[in-house]
Order: structure tokens, then sequence, then C-alpha cells
């Protein structure tokens, strides 16, 4: 585990300020732009209590001012867009895959962005939250009740607001806390890669027409996989017009049960956990006529009935797992232990992880597609080092 050798202090306590007006929008906007850094956090809904990724509330915090930005009180948001898009200023972040996912949806792309919880991920801290972070470092423990709370509700309550507020006020004291850190063990570089990868790195929202797992396409016929994702986006379609989360209109397992034939048009109004639209006699109705058109446009495409498998005990397949062990066992594991060695356990499961390691090794990636230069280097080196040859993997 990580330590370090003092707790920080609190930050200063700064004004915050709900912004729910246009005017207060622009006072906001003006202030954030004299600034060289700001950090921002979004609470958003996704598929918890609304169809879809809805932004719910945004927070913006300066060393002197935090602004809690409501896009429910009919603000224009895409106005806050320029400064998170602006180069000059640097914009603090925590864990922020998906908030930067829900941005590139709305068309804004933040640039110069530094993530607290990637640098404490090579400091080799073991617990990197935003709430084990500053429990770690200001010896604060936030309240964490607010976290599965529906934010799209209104009028937030003040204990949301303050949740909300201690998602960005702790971020930039944090960073400069890390920076320091991560000098003194001469990992500068690291976190300038990581930084550069967060800005160039467009996310995408998954697709709304395949919803099949890794496993249906394993182990499914074509004709089940056909029958069971159009019945998922069946249940997307009637979850877009409630506006309900998708599980709310039926779960899973009745959808998987349904493409199997194994509730039928009578066992419907004895199934629990559907939605009104759906059990009422038009929806039951509609539904299964779809299921029924399902099957017969996958006869229609001539898809095999046959189900897909893979025989694990089939003796070529155990002979190339085997390969696969001996090959992460002679090559991989010395150099996962080297940087070990060097960075700590915990960063070296972020640099060289397992999982990273079983794509090299089945030919999924080269150690020269890694995206973050500063990993590509180490793996090298430390094959140099121990005089492990990595041809055919570079």
């Amino acid at each position: 585990m990580h330590s370090t050798q003092s707790l920080l202090p609190a930050p200063k306590k700064v004004p915050v300020t709900y912004v729910t007006t246009t005017d207060a929008l622009a006072s906001c906007i003006y202030q954030l732009a004299q600034a060289n850094e700001i950090a921002f956090d979004l609470e958003f809904d996704r598929d918890n209590y609304t169809y879809g990724f809805n932004l719910c509330l945004m927070q913006i915090a300066t060393a002197t001012d935090c602004y809690l930005i409501d896009p429910k009180a009919e603000l224009d948001i895409t106005l806050t867009f320029p400064i998170l898009e602006n180069p000059a200023i640097q914009k603090i972040v925590h864990s922020s895959g998906e908030d930067l996912r829900l941005l590139h949806s709305l068309k804004c792309y933040p640039t110069n962005l530094a993530d607290t919880e990637l640098y404490a991920k090579l400091l080799n801290y073991e617990r990197t939250s935003l709430g084990a972070m500053i429990q770690q470092l200001f010896e604060i423990e936030l309240d964490k009740k607010m976290q599965k709370v529906n934010w799209v509700l209104r009028p937030l309550k003040p204990e949301q607001l303050n949740y909300a507020a201690n998602d960005v006020l702790y971020l930039l004291q944090m960073k400069t806390e890390l920076e320091k850190q991560a000098a003194e063990k001469n990992i500068l570089p690291f976190l300038q890669d990581e930084n550069n990868l967060l800005t160039t790195t467009i996310h995408s929202l998954e697709a709304k027409d395949n919803f099949l797992k890794k496993s249906d396409l394993l182990y499914l016929s074509p004709y089940h996989q056909y029958v069971l994702n159009g019945l998922f986006c069946y249940r997307d379609s009637v979850a877009q017009q409630q506006n309900k989360p998708a599980h709310y209109i039926m779960n899973e397992e009745t959808v998987r049960n349904l493409a199997s034939n194994k509730i039928s048009h009578a066992d419907w109004q004895n199934t629990k956990g559907i939605h009104p639209v759906v059990k009422s006699k038009e929806g039951q109705d509609e539904l299964f006529e779809h299921i029924k058109k399902l099957n017969t446009e996958a006869n229609s495409k001539k898809l095999s009935l046959k189900k897909n498998k893979i025989d694990r005990s089939d003796e070529n397949f155990q002979t190339e797992r085997e390969s696969w062990d001996l090959i992460k066992a002679s090559i991989f594991t010395p150099i996962q232990n080297d940087i070990a060695a060097n960075f700590g356990e915990n960063a070296m499961r972020f640099i060289l992880s397992t999982a990273t390691v079983n794509t090299i090794v089945q030919g999924q990636l080269k150690i020269g597609e890694m995206k973050a230069p500063y990993k590509k280097m180490l793996v090298k080196n430390a094959a140099q080092k121990l005089g492990i040859d990595l041809s055919g993997y570079e």
C-alpha cells in the first residue's frame, strides 16, 4: 500500500454557487475564463432512472470559487464548452472516462486534461477512488450516501449539492501533491503521456443495434443470436418511448427466456417485473407478434440452429492454452516482476496488466501498439535488462 509522509491541510473554504439562471451562468463563465486551471466533474443518469445517458449537473471549481451548474434549469450548457475546450486552461478530473464519454456525445471535447486517479495508480496507491484518495491525503471521510440518488429529480437537496461540490473541491490540491510525489519518483513524463492520451482519445457511445454479449456470440446459434438481439432492440425502443431504463421494461432474464420460447403467450400475465406498457393486452400482442416476425426473418435468412460451442477439452485448444501459459511465464511474468520492483505492485497492474499480457500473447495486440509511449518503453527496457527476446510481440 502507498503511504504519504504527511497529511495535506484541507482545502480552503471557497464559496459554492448553485447556478440556475442565465445571468449566473454568464458570471460563472466569465470567472472561469480567467483561471489557469479548473477542476470539473459531472453528475449524470445512465439508464438508472431514465432512458439513455443524461447530464444532470456540472461541477466546476477554481482555487477561489465552486460552481454547480444545473442543466435542468433550462440553461444553455453548451456555453461552458469553450472553457472545457480551451487548451490554455488545465482541467483536473478524477476517473474521467464516463464524464468524457458523455461530453463527447454532446460534441464537447475537453483539452489539457489531468486525471488524478491515473496519477494515483502510477504512484502505486492501492485504493484510488476519489473518496479513498481524499481520506488518504487529507484524512477526511466523505459521506457516500448520495452516490446512488436520482440526480434527475428536482429540487436537489442541500446534501446533494454538498456532495457534488466535494467532487471537485479537493482536486486542485490533490493534483499538486501527486505531481510533487511523481517528481520525487522521476515519473512526471509518464503522467504527461497519460494526460496527452486523455485529450486525444475520443469516446463513443455503444451502438444501440447490438446488445449481444461475447458469450452469446461464442455459444448461441446464429438463429438464436438474431432473435435474441432483435428482442433486446425491441425492449430498447419501448424503453426510449417510455423514457425509462430498459430493465424497467423487462429484465434481461425475461428477454432471454422469450427468445428461447421458455415464456409463452399464455404465461405472460403471470411473469413478474414487466412494465405495464408491455403487460397490457395491446403491448402483449405487439410483443409476441414481434417475436413471431423475428423467427420468420431468421428462417428466411436461413440462419443455422446449430449452436456455436468451443470444446475446451479439445487437444488443440489445450495445447494452445499451455503454449500461452509458457510464454507468459517465461517472457512477461519476469517483465511484470521487474516493473513491480521499480514502481510497485499496484502501479505494475496499471502499466502492464494481466489482461494486456493476455492480448499480447494471443496476438491481439503488439507492444508497439500500446497507446502510452512510456508503457512501451518500460516493457522494452525491462526485456533488454533481463535479456528477454520480444521478437514476434513488438
